[in-house]
């Protein structure tokens, strides 16, 4: 078994112009040790990863890009062996805040959010992983019950089913998530379902069970989780509403992220303001939770975090305290231990294994 592998970091670039940070990773013990950094492009925010090619995928938020409307998606080829990076291209995403983006299992797709742009957008990657311009762009519109943060669409993450038939989009500003079928000739996206969520809820995260027919979605605006069953057809039906947080002050408090351990047992939620994990048991049978726990980040901010492709260790990315701590996750009960390791980085905003 390898011991060592890449943990590759996103940050913002508001206080240190290295937007990208690449450590190694000891799945034996928690131990890290950095390896390099990048530099160039503002808020490489969130990152996605092509293994089977070696490329990394990370979006530039920003509202401009040298005067013109919208991010960047940016790419660049990594060297397992060495973790260095090298840049190889950049697209502009034709949105502003592009803040989420996912790789298909070819490699030779990418999708990417515009926050503010309130648009999704699909781009081809060929052989040399360059990023071509966009093939397709759709629009959301519309507003829901919240004037301060759903005054307009807010798509916030784009997730693809294991097949890559299907990409879901929690839309935080309208309270749903759109569900696009993906046709692969020509590269568009075909409307499919739009799911509704309660009203101020705030979609913003999603997560499938990596065994059986769930997913899980965050609500940033009130603190919740909504359970729903993966109908055969691909659309969503609502099981449960949970809150993440048995007392919620929702002046201070938003979810953010949700991760389920490899082996489909626990499902963990971060909450800012509150700045903790909470932990949830997942019935094997009906996909529902259970609170199990809640345990603090140490630091300010948990926006992101993730788990070992192990299953062993949780860890969460504060981005206000500029640290990320490293739990290790017991494993009959889910539960996370003291704090065993932490690293420095300015303003980590995404967690990537690779």
């Amino acid at each position: 078994m390898e011991e060592n592998i890449l943990l590759i970091v996103g940050s913002y670039t508001n206080k240190n112009p290295t937007g990208i940070n690449i450590f190694s990773f000891n799945e034996i013990d928690g131990s890290v040790n950095y390896i390099s950094g990048v530099e160039g492009f503002e808020n490489p925010s969130f990152i996605s990863v092509d293994e089977k090619n070696n490329y990394v995928f990370a979006v530039s938020e920003t509202a401009k890009t040298k005067e013109k409307e919208g991010g960047q998606i940016l790419s660049y080829e990594i060297c397992k062996e060495t973790g260095k990076l090298t840049h190889l291209s950049a697209q502009l995403t034709n949105g502003g805040a592009p803040c989420h983006l996912s790789v298909d299992n070819s490699g030779r797709n990418v999708y990417v959010v515009n926050y503010s742009g309130g648009s999704v957008c699909r781009f081809s990657v060929d052989e040399t992983g360059q990023i071509r311009p966009f093939d397709d762009l759709v629009q959301h519109s519309g507003k829901s019950i919240r004037p301060d943060r759903q005054e307009a669409p807010h798509p916030h993450s784009i997730i693809l089913n294991a097949s890559n038939e299907f990409a879901y989009v929690p839309d935080l500003g309208l309270d749903k998530i759109f569900i696009y079928k993906l046709d692969q000739e020509p590269h568009s996206f075909v409307a499919f379902k739009e799911i509704n969520v309660h009203p101020g809820a705030g979609p913003r995260h999603l997560v499938f069970h990596p065994k059986l027919p769930f997913a899980y979605v965050i609500n940033e605006l009130d603190c919740t989780i909504c359970v729903f069953k993966v109908e055969l057809d691909g659309t969503l039906t609502i099981q449960q509403t949970i809150p993440t947080l048995f007392e919620t002050n929702l002046t201070e408090d938003s979810g953010a992220d949700i991760h389920i351990t490899p082996n489909g047992k626990f499902l963990y939620a971060s909450n800012r303001g509150h700045d903790s994990i909470t932990i949830f048991q997942i019935n094997q049978k009906d996909g529902s939770l259970t609170q199990v726990g809640n345990c603090s980040t140490y630091g300010k901010t948990p926006r992101n975090f993730a788990i070992s492709p192990n299953g062993r260790y949780l860890l969460a990315a504060n981005q206000n305290s500029d640290s990320i701590i490293i739990f290790e996750i017991e494993e009959e009960t889910g539960q996370l231990t003291d704090p065993i390791n932490s690293i420095k980085v300015s303003e980590p905003v995404c967690i990537k294994f690779m």
